[in-house]
């Protein structure tokens, strides 16, 4: 564990942390601009450092942007500044950065017809840019980490990121949790009308159960993998994080993340038949509801039912009353007929019959970005809505509806080149380890785009396109990789 103390990351993270409180304190939009800045300029000269750092800001920047608006684009201006570096080192040798394999064409060549087919249909190019930002600005993580050397210390280093930010949401979503969200929380979320449903779901740092639980299942296969494989490695730290971890993911009753690992471990046990992992899995999840889940939710109980916790939860429980909610009642009334019943009024079942609907109306090329239930369209009403009798905080969570709808077939096939390349490329290789762990993860993505727009969320293109570059390597530097990882002296 000692070995991992870089005095350099050290400082950078204490850095950053009074530079935010600064920031914080003096509320002024300048000094954010002024950080933004900086770290652009670093990640021109240190794009490889700059790339880590964006491991600690994506996981917060919901929440500190709600502080300081102007921190919003410091992770574009650190991709942007990274990406110039990798273009200046590469103007030497021109076919390395534009060497494409052939699920990048395919995504390149969705988002053209998604851009086309917008601007065939009058929608405006602010808007249209603003949805291709969506679908590019984490690609290029993937585009920059695949032409960049990847060393031992380079994963270190991301764990020791991981776990200090890992350390911050819990802490954070904890005392959201307990205080019935008043501590430790912006006021404009404090004060969030919510469901009750929604209301005893744990929001965290990134400002949305469901992206919460998608980043944290991040953390859960990286410090598993790291407990196991990372030589100086602290298994107990990182198992009694992995324990916390695990038992926020369940309170965030996030089912189409629940579904999703349970595809995952699923699919890789079965490519790699190490049942042991089930064990160590199901043993985990026992021990964190033992001692995380079942106190917590105990301990909020008990301060739900006292006089001001009750005032508090009318305060917060703006509409939907008597509804009750929890672990057994999410899960129990997955099928049920009231969940149909509602999910056909407004739900998904409801996105996906007007989906279809409006593809019938535009079955080659879609209707275009910014048109049907993408964060574009959350920024400026789409015109189909009004034609189409939809109302206007409308968003689709279902990735593949509002592909057919924006792109029509020509971009569910471009779609379909770019997610079934990638399996198909790792599919070969199953009988490694890491790539049967990626036809896992593919799998499982595939499986929670039915729930979720994950191709657009900024925290699944992180993790993912991130680990992607590394796993797109040749066998050779994986096992070099791997091997370095493991061995416990440099």
């Amino acid at each position: 564990m000692g070995k991992f103390n870089n005095v350099s990351y050290k400082v950078s993270w204490l850095a950053v942390l009074l530079l935010f409180l600064v920031v914080t304190a003096f509320q002024e939009n300048v000094l954010g601009y002024l950080l933004g800045i900086s770290f652009f300029v670093f990640a021109l000269f240190r794009p490889k450092y700059a790339i880590l750092l964006l491991f600690m800001y994506y996981p917060i920047r919901p929440f500190i942007i709600e502080y300081v608006s102007s921190l919003r684009y410091v992770g574009d201006l650190i991709i942007f500044g990274a990406l110039l570096r990798i273009i200046w080192n590469g103007r030497t040798n021109v076919k390395s950065l534009i060497n494409f394999k052939t699920f990048e064409y395919g995504y390149f060549a969705f988002i053209i017809i998604g851009a086309t087919s917008a601007i065939l249909n009058d929608i405006s190019v602010t808007m249209v840019i603003i949805q291709i930002r969506a679908f590019i600005l984490l690609y290029l993580i993937y585009y920059i980490v695949s032409r960049l050397k990847i060393t031992k210390a380079d994963i270190k280093h991301l764990l020791w990121i991981t776990i200090w930010t890992v350390i911050v949401i819990i802490i954070q979503a904890i005392f959201e949790k307990l205080s019935v969200r008043t501590l430790f929380l912006p006021e404009s979320w404090q004060t969030m009308p919510l469901s009750s449903k929604n209301r005893v779901r744990i929001y965290g740092m990134l400002g949305n159960p469901n992206t919460l639980s998608i980043y944290l299942s991040f953390v859960f296969l990286f410090f598993f993998y790291a407990k196991k494989y990372i030589a100086g490695a602290n298994s107990k730290l990182l198992s009694f994080l992995n324990l916390s971890v695990l038992g926020i993911i369940i309170l965030t009753y996030s089912r189409g993340t629940w579904i999703g690992i349970i595809v995952m471990l699923a699919v890789y046990i079965v490519l790699t038949r190490k049942l042991y992992i089930l064990k160590d899995v199901l043993k985990t999840v026992l021990v964190a509801t033992l001692l995380f889940i079942m106190p917590v939710v105990s301990i909020t109980s008990y301060i739900e039912s006292s006089e001001e916790g009750t005032e508090k939860v009318k305060e917060i429980q703006k509409y939907d009353q008597e509804g009750k909610s929890g672990f057994v009642d999410r899960v129990g009334k997955t099928f049920s007929d009231d969940t149909i019943t509602s999910s056909k009024k407004s739900g998904r079942l409801y996105i996906v019959e007007k989906g279809y609907e409006i593809f019938k109306d535009f079955p080659i090329i879609g209707t275009g970005f910014s048109t049907f239930g993408d964060s574009a369209s959350l920024r400026r009403v789409s015109p189909m809505y009004e034609e189409y009798n939809i109302g206007y905080q409308f968003y689709s969570d279902n990735q593949y509806i509002q592909v057919i709808v924006q792109t029509g077939l020509l971009g569910v096939i471009a779609f379909a080149v770019f997610l079934l390349h990638m399996l198909f490329i790792y599919w070969k290789r199953r009988k490694e380890s890491f790539s049967a762990l990626m036809v896992s993860v593919l799998l499982s993505a595939f499986v929670m785009g039915l729930v979720y727009n994950l191709w657009e969320a900024d925290i699944f293109g992180l993790c993912f396109f991130a680990l992607l570059a590394i796993s797109v390597r040749s066998k050779e530097e994986l096992m070099s990789l791997h091997a370095s990882l493991v061995m416990k002296y440099d």
